[in-house]
């Protein structure tokens, strides 16, 4: 093993069980205490060692969680019996992977300690298992479904009956505060590009750009793994994952952006009158199955009954109570999911991107992302052959509630069904890999040779080509001949910048620039008409009665650059403004209709809609946006450098980027004085490379940098770069990691 700078590890070895140990040492030495926290609450275990009634916040989906409350329901998801599905289901190239990377991280564990490894003095501190990396492999797939859910499935009770184990009653709708910020992580973005845009002996282009939460294990971690004949992969991971989800080798790049499927079902059940526990399917009533949890604690055992009924768990929301008509119960497809870990190594493994097609078609098993890839021979790649439940367009129409639950379908990637209706079940097709599940023949994927891209819109537009639009696909698939989010827009033009006859050269370093500079496109759409009406307005009365005036604000943004970088003044308190505005649910960001002057027109997804419709409600939103910065004690013009930043170990990094573009930051909370001083999630791992006959060469970052450890050198050394709006070198041959190459080589036999 061989580091170069930024604490980036390059492993090689013999066999892909080397391979694994050599990574999961060289992740542990930096993450430990996280990762080690994760492996005790996916096991149920913080009962305990840590105490029942004490709690912690789930980063990614930003909700408290009591121990006993995650225990119950993490020891329900993933029990014993889930867990060993996804193990007798994996290859043994996987398992290989896996049972070094324990052995690794173990090295670790018994081995010399880093500086401020806090949990190695916690009763809850032990060497992993193997099953402890089984289960968070099982775990990963259901991050985007049964896991936004914890809550939501500990509080299910009858009605009447006392929620053991719950802390307080459910206050806040999980479906409608994750469409309110975008989803848990807001978005990503992908591109390849291929001999169109290269020349016919350019070879292809890959750019990753997936947005993870900034805190937590899941986000990615960076790697380069050799095994000579076998791997040669330079990418990235979620933390306590054995196998690449993204990355690069000699001979393919590509990444991944989650998709627009309504992949989960919430059913409708209608209760017997006499019972709430039974629910009707057709003429007959069905009994739900009362599951019986035990969570050890430090003195007993405590006990949490979990209801689940044929279709999943019954959850709660306040807008999906249990009452003694109705009740919801959750559909899973991921639960079936046993076969991501393979998926995502042959896909590190292929030689082109038709070998990337092969592998989501054998394994199918890409839980909740789109692929986008392109390859050496200049051929590009996009695919949505993710995980589904099968509802079909017939289905929908015939079973889709008419209560308020209905909501949930146009706010949440779900359906909402009838359970009562035998017929609203889920379609069952022999060449799925599991019952229930959209096969991947009925999915949409395509093969170029200039553009493929994704930022998070369906599969309609994943070329700029107008030519190439993929139709005809489910309804629950996602939308067609809609209006595409900000991202998508942006990367299209981004494109047609690179585009021959006219367009520069497309180089990793070319790409970078064109990324930093940060282009804001929906203020170059609607900014000269929204200046035009607070010039001509103002003043403003907002709802509460106070009169805010906007002199100052559209003064500021008028002599904005329409960017998001560093020095921009009025870039955040666009941002803000934007925030205010209505958006339409599971795009990559767009207004919604009722504000354009010019309407989609699907003709031109690249160009509509644009322009302002003035209003009040527009009026309002630049209201408030001002307000807060006034009250804020905030400057209006104050440049985005100084009041957006991620702290680092009492250090401010200034961060550039707005939460709906492409180069893209979610803020925290607003604080007074300060602006926004955290950044929650956005641009993770970063690659831009090219793919030749002289191997990949690009640049790459970790925007959060590689460790969570405050005492490392890699705590912020990454974010320190990023901060300065630059990516680094790739180090990818022998050669070039040699020649980059950061303290001794570290060698051992197994």
């Amino acid at each position: 093993m061989r580091y170069t700078a930024y604490g980036m590890p390059h492993v090689r070895a013999s066999t892909l069980a080397g391979a694994g140990e050599g990574y999961g040492w060289a992740f542990a030495r930096e993450n430990l205490c996280l990762t080690m926290e994760k492996i005790v609450t996916l096991a149920g275990d913080r009962s305990r060692y840590i105490g029942p009634d004490s709690g912690y916040v789930d980063d990614f989906v930003g909700v408290r969680l009591t121990n006993v409350e995650s225990d119950a329901v993490y020891r329900y998801l993933l029990d014993a019996e889930a867990v060993a599905a996804v193990r007798r289901a994996a290859s043994a190239d996987v398992r290989a992977l896996l049972r070094g990377y324990v052995a690794g991280f173990n090295r670790h564990v018994r081995g010399t300690p880093m500086p401020n490894e806090w949990c190695r003095d916690r009763s809850w501190f032990r060497p992993v298992t193997e099953d402890d990396i089984w289960r968070r492999v099982t775990q990963v797939p259901l991050i985007m479904t049964s896991m936004l859910l914890l809550r939501e499935i500990a509080s299910a009770a009858p009605p009447g009956a006392r929620v053991g184990n719950v802390s307080s009653p459910l206050r806040h709708d999980i479906f409608l505060a994750l469409a309110q910020r975008g989803g848990p992580t807001g978005g990503s973005n992908a591109l390849g590009a291929g001999r169109a845009l290269l020349g016919p002996n350019g070879g292809g282009f890959t750019f990753s750009n997936p947005h993870f939460p900034w805190r937590g294990t899941e986000r990615l971690y960076a790697m380069h793994l050799t095994v000579p004949g076998r791997l040669d992969l330079f990418g990235s991971t979620l933390y306590g994952v054995p196998v690449p989800m993204i990355g690069f080798s000699e001979s393919i790049g590509w990444s991944d952006t989650h998709t627009t499927d309504k992949r989960s079902t919430i059913y409708e059940l209608t209760l017997d009158p006499s019972d709430p526990t039974r629910y009707r399917v057709g003429d007959s009533t069905v009994a739900m199955r009362a599951v019986t949890v035990r969570i050890p604690t430090s003195s007993d055992v405590r006990t949490h009954t979990i209801w689940e009924t044929r279709y999943g768990p019954i959850i709660v929301t306040p807008n999906l109570p249990w009452t003694r008509e109705r009740a919801y119960a959750f559909a899973d497809p991921e639960r079936g999911n046993v076969r991501m870990a393979d998926t995502f190594l042959a896909i590190a493994r292929a030689k082109s991107v038709h070998g990337i097609r092969d592998a989501l078609f054998k394994y199918h098993g890409s839980p909740w992302s789109n692929i986008t890839a392109a390859d050496r021979h200049g051929e590009v790649f996009f695919a949505n052959i993710s995980v589904a439940g099968y509802v079909t367009d017939a289905h929908l129409a015939r079973c889709t509630v008419r209560s308020a639950a209905r909501q949930y379908e146009d706010l949440a990637d779900v359906t909402v069904l009838d359970g009562s209706d035998p017929q609203c079940a889920w379609t069952r097709d022999p060449r799925a890999p599991q019952p229930g599940i959209i096969p991947a023949q009925l999915r949409p994927w395509t093969i170029r040779r200039d553009v493929t891209l994704n930022s998070n819109d369906s599969h309609w537009f994943s070329t700029p080509s107008p030519a190439g639009a993929l139709e005809g696909f489910l309804k629950v698939i996602g939308p067609e001949r809609t209006a595409r989010g900000e991202r998508s827009r942006v990367a299209a033009l981004y494109a047609q910048g690179f585009t021959p006859p006219s367009g520069a050269p497309l180089t990793p370093a070319a790409w970078e620039q064109r990324f930093f500079s940060s282009r804001n496109l929906t203020a170059e759409l609607v900014l000269d008409d929204l200046l035009a009406d607070c010039r001509a307005t103002p003043r403003v009365t907002l709802e509460g009665g106070a009169a805010v005036d906007l002199s100052e604000g559209c003064r500021v943004l008028g002599a904005w650059d329409r960017t998001d970088r560093l020095e921009s003044r009025g870039s955040a308190l666009f941002a803000e403004f934007a925030r205010n505005i209505e958006r339409v649910p599971m795009t990559g960001f767009a207004f919604a209709p009722r504000f354009w002057r010019v309407p989609f027109d699907p003709a031109d997804p690249v160009g509509t809609p644009r322009g302002l419709v003035p209003s009040d409600e527009t009026r309002r939103a630049l209201a408030r946006a001002v307000a807060r910065f006034t009250g804020g004690q905030v400057a209006l013009d104050a440049p985005l450098g100084e009041v957006q930043a991620s702290s680092r170990g009492g250090r401010r990094l200034p961060v550039s980027g707005a939460s709906y573009t492409y180069h893209m930051v979610s803020p925290g909370a607003f604080e007074v004085g300060k602006g926004i001083t955290e950044i929650r999630t956005g641009d993770s791992y970063i690659h831009a490379v090219t793919l030749g006959p002289r191997g990949p060469h690009g640049r790459f970052i970790v925007t959060y940098s590689q460790s969570t450890n405050t005492a490392s050198p890699h705590f912020a050394d990454m974010t320190e770069v990023y901060s300065k709006q630059q990516w680094i070198d790739v180090a990818f041959t022998p050669a070039e990691i040699a020649a980059a190459q950061v303290g001794p080589v570290v060698r051992w036999k197994r």
